[in-house]
C-alpha cells in the first residue's frame, strides 16, 4: 500500500508541475522525498531547494496581486547581498534556487551579484519576471549571466488584454524586450531557458492560440494557466460560468503540500516562512537568519515546533478541530489537509485572514 501510495503521489505531482523540476527536486535528496511521502514531522537534513525572495516590491499594480495592491500585510524591502550570501552559506545542500516570489527580482540592485555567487557554488537559479524592469543593457547582462531559467509573465497580445490585469504595464515595451531577448539568445547561443507564462481570464482567452505561435517563433516554452487567485465572489468578473465550473478558480490542489518538506522559503527580511503564500508579517517562522551561524542551527529551526505543527496538518491520521489563534497551515485550503480547521466551516479566501477578523 505504501509503494502504491508513493507512485500515486508522484503521478499527481508530475501532472501538475514541470517534469524536470519535479525530477530535480525529488532525486536531489531521496531521504527528503521519502520523508515527504511518509509525512514525517522531523526532516533528516536541509533541503536541496530553496525559494529566496530578493525583493517584495513591484513596478506593476496587478489587480489581484497582494504586492501590487499592497494588501499582503508584509514589510516591503530588498534583501541586501550580504544577507543573501549568509543564507546561501548556511545550506551546504542547496542545489536549486528559486530567486523570486512576491516582487520583481530585477528591481534588486544586487541581483546579478546573487547570480554570480550561485554560479560559484554550482547552484541552479530560476527567476520569474514581468519583463517591465528591463532595458537593452539589462537583457545583455541576463544573456551573459549564469541564470538557468527565466520565466516571463505576459497575459495578452495588446495593451487592452495585457493591461486589464497587469495594471501599470506597457505591452509594447514588454514585446520589444521579448523580441530582443529572443534575437540575442539566438545570435549568441547563450542565455537562460525562457518560459512564457500566460495567465488567462475571460478578457484575454482569445489571444492564447496566437500567443503560443509567437512563443514558438521566439524559441520560448509556452504554457497557459487560469488566473486562479480569485476571491469566490469575484469569480464571475474574471471567468465565465464554464470556466468557473471546470477550472480550479480557488487554486485548490490535489497534491499534498510540498513546501514544508522539500523547499525552504525565505523572505526579503531573511526570515523563514511556511511557504510562498505566507504573505503576512505574522506568518514568519523565525527572526532573520543572520542570527544563526551554522547549518545545524538552520536544521534545528527547520524542525522547530511551529514547522512540525504545520506538517501535522497534512499528516495521515489527524483530524479537523477548533483551534484558538490558528496558524497559516491550519487554515490553508490550497493543499488538501487532514488536520487544522475544517475547510467546510472556514472557506478559502485569497487573504487567508478575512474570516479570522
Amino acid at each position: 500500500m505504501a509503494v502504491a501510495g508513493f507512485f500515486k503521489s508522484i503521478h499527481k505531482i508530475l501532472t501538475r508541475y514541470p517534469l524536470f523540476e519535479v525530477a530535480r527536486t525529488a532525486l536531489a535528496q531521496p531521504k527528503l522525498t521519502w520523508a515527504y511521502q511518509r509525512r514525517s514531522l522531523t526532516m533528516p537534513t536541509l533541503p536541496a531547494r530553496m525559494m529566496i525572495d530578493p525583493i517584495n516590491i513591484c513596478n506593476l499594480q496587478c489587480t489581484l496581486c497582494p504586492t501590487g495592491q499592497n494588501t499582503s500585510g508584509m514589510t516591503q524591502r530588498a534583501m541586501p547581498f550580504e544577507m543573501f550570501e549568509h543564507i546561501v552559506n548556511l545550506n551546504p545542500n542547496l542545489r536549486m534556487l528559486d530567486l523570486f516570489n512576491l516582487g520583481e527580482p530585477f528591481l534588486n540592485k544586487d541581483i546579478f551579484r546573487m547570480f554570480e555567487l550561485c554560479q560559484k557554488k554550482r547552484i541552479r537559479v530560476s527567476v520569474h519576471t514581468n519583463l517591465e524592469a528591463y532595458d537593452m543593457d539589462m537583457v545583455e547582462r541576463i544573456i551573459q549571466s549564469p541564470l538557468a531559467r527565466l520565466h516571463i509573465s505576459v497575459d495578452g497580445l495588446c495593451q487592452e488584454t495585457y493591461g486589464y490585469y497587469r495594471v501599470g504595464g506597457s505591452f509594447d515595451k514588454v514585446w520589444k524586450n521579448m523580441k530582443y531577448l529572443s534575437r540575442r539568445i539566438k545570435e549568441t547561443s547563450r542565455g537562460p531557458a525562457v518560459e512564457w507564462g500566460y495567465l488567462y481570464h475571460k478578457r484575454n482567452k482569445q489571444d492564447i492560440s496566437e500567443a503560443q505561435k509567437r512563443a514558438q517563433e521566439l524559441g520560448f516554452k509556452f504554457y497557459a494557466r487560469p488566473l486562479v487567485i480569485v476571491p469566490q465572489e469575484r469569480g464571475p468578473e474574471w471567468h465565465d460560468s464554464g470556466t468557473i465550473a471546470n477550472e480550479p478558480i480557488s487554486f485548490r490542489s490535489d497534491v499534498v503540500c510540498p513546501h514544508l518538506w522539500l523547499q525552504m522559503t525565505l523572505r526579503p527580511t531573511g526570515q523563514l516562512a511556511y511557504c510562498c503564500f505566507a504573505y503576512h508579517d505574522d506568518d514568519a517562522l523565525s527572526e532573520p537568519l543572520t542570527s544563526i551561524s551554522t547549518p545545524e542551527q538552520l536544521l534545528e529551526l527547520w524542525n522547530s515546533g511551529r514547522v512540525k505543527r504545520g506538517r501535522a496538518c497534512f499528516r495521515k491520521g489527524t483530524s479537523f478541530r477548533e483551534i484558538k489563534n490558528p496558524m497559516l497551515c491550519e487554515t490553508c485550503n490550497i493543499y488538501p489537509r487532514t488536520g487544522g480547521l475544517d475547510p467546510e466551516k472556514h472557506p478559502y479566501d485569497m487573504t487567508f485572514r478575512d474570516w479570522l477578523k
